[in-house]
C-alpha cells in the first residue's frame, strides 16, 4: 500500500511540474517601430514556439503583409492570398529571379559585424540594454542589445522565418543585424540607430487566429497568372 501511495504521490507530483512547465512558456508579442526617410512603419513578432511564429508588416507606403511559420514551412499572406515561401522561392531560381540559394539562407553573403561595447546603458520598453558600435559598409552605426529571453526567442524566431522568405522580407537590413546579434551574449536588439527601435513586449497569450491560415496557399501556377 505505501508503494502505491509513493507511486501516486510521484505522479501527482511529475504532473504539477510539467503543468508548470507548460505554463512558464508563456506567448510573447514584440513591436518594433520603424522610421526612415520615406515615412514610418511597423514590425509585429508574434511568438509561440519554435513552431508557431507570425511576423506583421507595415512599411506604411506598401501592402500590409504578413510571414507566418508553422513548424518547418514558412507562408506569406497579403490579404487572403497565401503563398508557400519555399516554393515561391523554386519558381523564382527557375525564372532566373530571386537571390542565389547560399544567401538566402543567411549563410553566405555577409560576414558577422564586430560589435564595440562602448560603456553605455538604456533601458528601452522596460528592458536594460547595452549599446554597442559597429561599422557596415564604411558608415558607422549604433545598436542597443539587451538581454530578455522571451524577446530573444521572437527575434529568432524572426531570423528563422528571414532564412526561407530571403528578399521576399522587409527590413532585412534589421533582420541581419537581429541574427548577429542573436550570437553574441545571448542579447537581442532593443534599438537600431534612430531608424529601429522595440515599442512594446506583450507576455499575454495570442489568440490561435494568429497563427492560423486565412486560405490555402495559391498554387505557383495559379499565382503567375493572377
Amino acid at each position: 500500500m505505501n508503494t502505491k501511495k509513493t507511486f501516486l504521490s510521484i505522479t501527482a507530483l511529475m504532473g504539477l511540474l510539467l503543468s508548470g512547465m507548460q505554463s512558464a512558456q508563456a506567448d510573447v508579442t514584440v513591436v518594433y517601430k520603424m522610421t526612415s526617410p520615406d515615412g514610418s512603419g511597423a514590425q509585429t513578432v508574434y511568438y509561440h514556439d519554435k513552431q508557431h511564429v507570425r511576423v506583421d508588416m507595415d512599411s506604411g507606403s506598401h501592402a500590409k503583409m504578413s510571414m507566418l511559420k508553422l513548424g518547418n514551412k514558412v507562408y506569406s499572406i497579403t490579404g487572403k492570398v497565401v503563398q508557400d515561401m519555399e516554393q515561391l522561392s523554386k519558381m523564382m531560381a527557375a525564372m532566373g529571379m530571386g537571390r542565389h540559394s547560399g544567401q538566402a539562407t543567411g549563410h553566405k553573403g555577409h560576414a558577422r559585424m564586430k560589435y564595440t561595447d562602448t560603456g553605455r546603458t538604456e533601458t528601452i520598453a522596460g528592458i536594460k540594454g547595452k549599446v554597442y558600435s559597429f561599422v557596415d559598409n564604411g558608415r558607422r552605426h549604433e545598436v542597443v542589445l539587451g538581454e530578455d529571453r522571451d524577446l530573444q526567442a521572437a527575434v529568432l524566431g524572426v531570423v528563422e522565418i528571414g532564412k526561407v522568405a530571403g528578399g521576399q522580407m522587409p527590413f532585412t537590413s534589421t533582420n541581419r543585424v537581429q541574427q548577429d546579434a542573436s550570437t553574441i551574449k545571448s542579447m537581442a536588439m532593443l534599438r537600431l540607430d534612430q531608424a529601429t527601435r522595440l515599442q512594446s513586449i506583450d507576455r499575454h497569450p495570442i489568440p490561435k487566429s494568429k497563427f492560423t491560415l486565412p486560405a490555402e496557399p495559391q498554387q505557383m501556377g495559379a499565382a503567375c497568372r493572377v
